[in-house]
Parts: C-alpha cells; sequence; structure tokens
C-alpha cells in the first residue's frame, strides 16, 4: 500500500530550484531532499523511504523522462511530478508517460503544494480502497464458511431426523410402486446431502437434469434395470442416457468404467 507522502526528493539540475523548492517544501511540513545530478537518483530511491520525485525533464547528462521509466521500474510505490520550461512536452504526454502529475515552469510555489496534495488525496483513496477489498476478501470467506456449515447441518439433519423414518418405510409393507417412490425419495434427500450432481453440472453445464439423475443412480450401484423401474422410463431410455453421459464426459474412446469414473469425481 502507498503511504501518504511525507518525503520528497526534489531532482534538478539547477541548484536554484532545487534550494527553492527544498526551502518550500520543509516550510510546508515535508522532509526534503534534493540532487542536481540525476545520475544518483535512481541509488537514493532504491534504499528507500521517499513516496515522491519532483524531477525536470530537460537536465543535463539524462532526459528526465527516462529517469521517470526507471523510477516506474524500479521503485513503481514512488509518484513523479515532471517539471519543465519547454514547450514542447504537453500535459498528456507527461501523464501518459507515467507522471502522477506535471507542472510547466515557472510556477508558483502553491501551485505546486496543490498538486501534491491531490497526489496524496489519491494516495489514500487507494489505500482506503484496498483496506476495504481486503475487508471484502474476509467477508467473502467468512460467508463461505457458513454456506459450508449450514450444508453441513441440512446433511446431518436429513441423516439423523429423516433417514431413519424413510428406512422404516422401506421395511414396512408397501407395494412395489410405493417402494419405487421411497428409493426415489431416499435418493434425493441423499443428493441433498452430497455436493455430487452440484459438482457434476458445474464441471459439464451440458448435461441435463435427467443424465444427471441416470449419473446418480449408476454412481450408487443401480442397474440399468432399477434405474428404468426408479425413474418411470424404458430401460432403452436409460441406455441412451448413459451414452449421452459417457460422450459428454469424453469417455467414448476410453475403457473406463462409468460408474468408477463418476465416484471419482465427489468431492
Amino acid at each position: 500500500m502507498k503511504k501518504q507522502i511525507s518525503r520528497i526528493l526534489v531532482v534538478d539540475d539547477e541548484q536554484s530550484m532545487c534550494t527553492m523548492l527544498t526551502k518550500f517544501l520543509r516550510s510546508s511540513g515535508y522532509y526534503c531532499e534534493s540532487l542536481t545530478q540525476p545520475a544518483k537518483a535512481l541509488g537514493v530511491l532504491k534504499k528507500g523511504g521517499f513516496e515522491l520525485v519532483i524531477s525536470d525533464i530537460q537536465m543535463a547528462g539524462i532526459d528526465g523522462l527516462q529517469l521517470l521509466g526507471q523510477i516506474m521500474e524500479a521503485a513503481p510505490e514512488v509518484d513523479t511530478i515532471m517539471m519543465t520550461g519547454h514547450t514542447n512536452y504537453t500535459y498528456s504526454d507527461i501523464v501518459r508517460a507515467g507522471a502522477a502529475d506535471f507542472i510547466a515552469k515557472p510556477f508558483m510555489p502553491a501551485e505546486m503544494k496543490a498538486k501534491i496534495e491531490r497526489i496524496d488525496r489519491e494516495r489514500k483513496m487507494q489505500t482506503e480502497l484496498q483496506e476495504l477489498n481486503i475487508a471484502m476478501a474476509v467477508l467473502l470467506q467468512r460467508a463461505g464458511r457458513e454456506k459450508d456449515d449450514l450444508r453441513a447441518d441440512i446433511a446431518l439433519n436429513v441423516k439423523e431426523s429423516i433417514l431413519p423414518y424413510v428406512e422404516k418405510l422401506k421395511k414396512g409393507r408397501l407395494g412395489e410402486e410405493h417402494h419405487k417412490y421411497v428409493d426415489i425419495l431416499e435418493k434425493n434427500l441423499l443428493e441433498i446431502c452430497s455436493p455430487f450432481l452440484r459438482n457434476l453440472s458445474l464441471q459439464n453445464s451440458h448435461i441435463s437434469s435427467m443424465e444427471a439423475q441416470v449419473a446418480n443412480f449408476v454412481k450408487s450401484g443401480k442397474t440399468n434395470k432399477e434405474i428404468a423401474a426408479l425413474l418411470g422410463v424404458s430401460l432403452n431410455t436409460v441406455m441412451t442416457h448413459r451414452y449421452r453421459l459417457r460422450s459428454k464426459l469424453g469417455l467414448t474412446q476410453k475403457k473406463v468404467n462409468l460408474r468408477a469414473y463418476l465416484i471419482s469425481t465427489e468431492s
């Protein structure tokens, strides 16, 4: 995160500009150092401690835009205000090159201070946004854990409070048709407790709901005949769904058991 601006480095090959800015910025409450040799600027910045560089563009030995590029690479957390007295540079040219702001010489010290304060406000806003993003990530993680806890509670309640009575129904004197309904009820309840169908549909969004039901029965070890009876469809329909499942899961050219594959997808 970018810190608020408290330490500023001035780079200009004119000693008078360095002296004027250093005196003004110190009187404004900033720690300020200056360099008349731009080649030394990177070495100073690499030691850390500065949040802002104010640099001339036209300097002996190195162009200010070259220095700007080097600063962006070596110390990306440092903002830069570029200065120039030449009219062949525009505000958009300098900002596109990566500077936080641009000021034309000659300028009033108060104008420079206003630009520094604007950059400082933007840095503060960026920091607050980053902190907000971190807080949001924490909330999302907490919501995810609460969601998992809710799923676990539902699964526990189904297994302990409902499935035992379903088992008693299966042992009771029910007709063949009602036994089928109880089997379907049991399977649907188990699906609530298992992420299998959800994972299968997420990984393969082109799988239909009927194919997903067939997949669940195959995974549980039901035969084609049993699946047909449970779903109330023909044996050929079940075979068709099994073939489509193998095709959509990319198993048609592989010697892979469908049930074994489906079991492997369960998390």
